[in-house]
């Protein structure tokens, strides 16, 4: 990589940072998952219709199967009926067949009256005067949702619930999907202990381990190992990034990545070999975050410790990251765009990150913070905004919940 000026940034956004750490990973090993395993795994193959849908003619409708040159009788009997799942009988000239809804067109039926239109007595129908069917009326025709062979969904999509009903509609009960994104998180800091420790005043609890947990373990497509902790000791926190990455496709840690004299994490990445894609970017919270990719192609990604910071980037570069990994197709998922009620202040040279708040009008509000350490405030908002450097007030900007599974 050039070499970076100091005081510059090798990535003018978060977004073109992101793209070029994802640009030399590549997605994990593909495997076949039984169909009820599949949901939330990425596709590795295509679904593929191996017969048209709908397979044949079906009626759309409860009512009657008709010849159209019949309507003029006026009176027609019913000759049978027809129903879903078994062969259809031809339908005889001069009467109706009762069918149902999803049931195969008989033959010589041209239109399917709805029974609402008709008077029924037990035997037979009876038409209004003057009544018209244009041909196929009610008929949902063979192959109008698609054709055999047709690409029904691409590699690369999550396998959601509709997904689940195309894979088993078209006969696919072992898809091929790659296989979950092994992640490992090392929390770093002489001064974070065990959420169940008794900490002295000087001391804090292990924030950054259960925000990375709660926010990666919902993603079926990651295979969480349960976050470590390292000391500010560079050849402790060699032996752990070594021992993690060496069983991980991404190890997050979080902590030792700013200019301290106990911020080892880029000086040991650089010992074991990794390359550093980027560290620092022009970002508020979070400007120290750092990615990087390891000798055997791992994403490895520094996150900052104060826990707004970590909780940030995490969702804002890591989560993508991880996409790339786990096979997505689209990374960088669309954000939806939403107006901030607040100002959004005045211009940083820096994309600003504001924590905001549903309000019952359906509104973003912002949550008042205190910075990069305040997680309380973290806690009472729904997500953030991301505000570019040239925002200006009322412009609509991308929003991210919390939910890393909204991409």
């Amino acid at each position: 990589m050039t070499p970076i000026k100091p005081g510059t940034f090798a990535y003018e956004s978060p977004a073109l940072a992101v793209q070029a750490l994802a640009e030399r990973l590549s997605p994990v090993g593909i495997e076949s998952a039984e169909w009820d395993q599949a949901a939330g795994h990425i596709l590795a193959e295509a679904v593929v219709a191996d017969r048209p849908s709908p397979p044949c003619d079906v009626s759309a409708m409860d009512g009657y199967a008709v010849r159209l040159e019949d309507l003029c009788l006026g009176r027609l009997p019913v000759a049978g009926e027809v129903t879903a799942g078994k062969e259809p009988p031809a339908l005889p000239p001069g009467t109706v067949l009762r069918i149902f809804t999803g049931a195969p067109i008989p033959p010589g039926c041209d239109a399917v009256i709805a029974r609402e239109d008709v008077q029924e007595l037990p035997d037979t129908v009876v038409l209004p005067d003057a009544f018209a069917l244009e041909p196929g009326r009610h008929i949902r025709r063979r192959g109008e949702n698609g054709q055999a062979g047709e690409t029904v969904v691409r590699p690369g999509t999550a396998v959601s619930s509709a997904v689940a009903g195309a894979l088993a509609a078209f006969g696919i009960s072992r898809p091929k999907v790659y296989r979950r994104v092994r992640v490992a998180i090392l929390v770093t800091g002489n001064e974070v202990h065990e959420v169940r420790a008794d900490v002295r005043p000087w001391q804090i609890r292990d924030s950054n381990g259960p925000v990375l947990a709660a926010m990666l373990s919902p993603l079926a497509f990651v295979e969480l190992q349960s976050p470590r902790h390292a000391s500010d000791d560079p050849a402790a926190l060699r032996a752990a990034v070594e021992e993690m990455a060496g069983v991980a496709d991404a190890l997050l840690l979080t902590g030792g990545v700013s200019m301290g004299n106990y911020d080892f994490v880029p000086e040991v990445l650089r010992s074991l070999g990794c390359e550093i894609v980027f560290h620092k970017l022009p970002i508020r919270p979070g400007k120290p975050v750092l990615g990087a990719v390891g000798r055997q192609g791992q994403a490895i990604l520094g996150l900052p410790g104060n826990p707004v910071s970590a909780l940030i980037t995490a969702r804002r570069i890591a989560v993508p990251v991880l996409r790339r990994l786990a096979g997505c197709s689209v990374v960088q998922v669309p954000r939806p765009l939403v107006r901030l009620r607040d100002t959004v202040g005045k211009p940083a040279g820096l994309f600003r990150y504001r924590l905001v708040r549903w309000n019952t009008a359906g509104e973003a509000e912002d949550v008042p913070s205190l910075g990069s350490g305040d997680l309380i405030s973290a806690a009472r908002s729904d997500g953030f905004v991301e505000v570019p450097p040239d925002a200006k007030d009322g412009d609509l900007l991308p929003y991210f919940s919390w939910s890393a599974a909204d991409g």
